[in-house]
């Protein structure tokens, strides 16, 4: 989904992307709705999986055609302040319940994209190579027929805690992100010609901000962060037939490091997120996005706060959606409410991946704990009706 904060000058770039809480100036925004809800009743449970190969936070873990998760660089060291083996990849291969070793990424990346194309290739792009470097403006494919990373050209723009969504036309489109500042530049990735084109601008900079592709085949993208003491609640919708904007009902508040996914009646979930750079002001609130009437409306309030949960939001083969980080629980919307699994990630795990298997159970791994302390820990969430 989904990340990243912005820091004065370039420095501890990985660690802004990662969103980790030292040395930044904390947005001035208004006191957080978050609040506590109920438990919830058990409708599945947790499974611990052997680790990951190493640890990782700020990462990728992509669903190939063949079943396995394709895991992708990511900071590997506690701080999550630089990505020393982040060159390096694996795969999950479910059979087994196991990790394997997979190949290396052309360059080290963490806080990149990866969207898988319609051809089963991988696309990955930009990210931070390394603590107080500057972001990345290139990409690089993998491709399951050979096994390898493949050089994929170069963005105009270098950009991390951007977002990348696969459209319906085999597209991807990249929003946003952070350079020396935030962007409102958007590039469309086309496969067929392996090139970045221009597409029309956002209306409104931001990084840390959330997209997907609703039913209709528009992009919605939300909130984020605008500059390095502002946040946004703004909404807007790319329409790939007219290469235009429009703007969207705002949200109920302004916020950053959350997550939206699409809802199987042509809307779509926001989850949570951080309304300040503080510990309080993480969220326990979603919203409901009406595509009819391109408003937003208070959902369920989950059973935590959660925020930094970019990529730990999964669409169930069946349409509900699994939220699998930013806290210490893992819970599912079913499009009225919320349920939650039996057992605990290990303490509440920020910038984890959450990975839809075809059986309908979600790949968990990685993440960190408050104290920036990178996990291998990986789990496998089995939700039931």
């Amino acid at each position: 989904m989904r990340r990243g904060s912005v820091l004065a000058g370039m420095v501890l770039l990985v660690s802004a992307v990662a969103g980790c809480d030292g040395g930044r100036t904390p947005p001035p925004n208004p006191t957080p709705s978050a609040t506590t809800a109920p438990t919830a009743p058990a409708i599945g449970a947790l499974t611990p999986l052997p680790p990951l190969g190493l640890p990782r936070a700020v990462h990728t873990a992509t669903l190939l055609p063949d079943g396995r998760v394709l895991v992708v660089g990511g900071c590997t060291s506690n701080g999550c302040g630089g990505t020393p083996q982040g060159g390096r990849s694996e795969f999950f291969v479910p059979a087994a319940r196991a990790f394997t070793p997979g190949p290396p990424l052309r360059e080290a990346r963490a806080g990149h994209t990866a969207t898988a194309l319609l051809d089963g290739r991988v696309l990955v792009a930009g990210g931070y190579p390394d603590e107080g470097r500057p972001p990345l403006a290139s990409a690089e494919i993998f491709d399951p027929r050979s096994g390898r990373f493949e050089t994929a050209g170069a963005m105009a723009s270098a950009r991390g805690g951007h977002t990348a969504t696969l459209m319906a036309d085999g597209r991807v489109l990249v929003v946003g992100g952070f350079t020396s500042t935030s962007l409102a530049g958007t590039e469309i990735f086309d496969p067929r010609t392996a090139r970045f084109i221009a597409a029309a601008p956002l209306p409104v900079n931001r990084s840390t901000h959330a997209a997907a592709l609703l039913r209709d085949g528009r992009v919605l993208v939300v909130g984020g962060q605008v500059g390095r003491t502002t946040l946004t609640d703004t909404a807007f919708l790319y329409d790939p037939t007219r290469d235009a904007w429009q703007q969207a009902a705002p949200l109920h508040e302004a916020k950053y490091k959350l997550a939206v996914a699409p809802l199987p009646d042509g809307g779509a979930l926001v989850v949570a997120g951080q309304t300040a750079d503080a510990r309080d002001a993480r969220l326990a609130t979603i919203e409901l996005f009406n595509a009819a009437t391109n408003t937003f409306r208070p959902g369920p309030t989950m059973t935590e706060p959660r925020f930094k949960i970019s990529e730990a939001v999964a669409v169930l083969p069946d349409g509900r959606i699994l939220i699998g980080g930013g806290g210490s629980t893992v819970e599912v919307f079913d499009g009225e409410k919320l349920s939650i699994l039996a057992g605990r990630l290990g303490g509440e795990r920020q910038f984890p991946t959450a990975t839809a298997l075809a059986d309908g159970s979600v790949l968990i791994t990685g993440g960190y704990d408050n104290q920036t302390n990178v996990s291998a820990d990986a789990f496998l969430a089995i939700p039931h009706r």
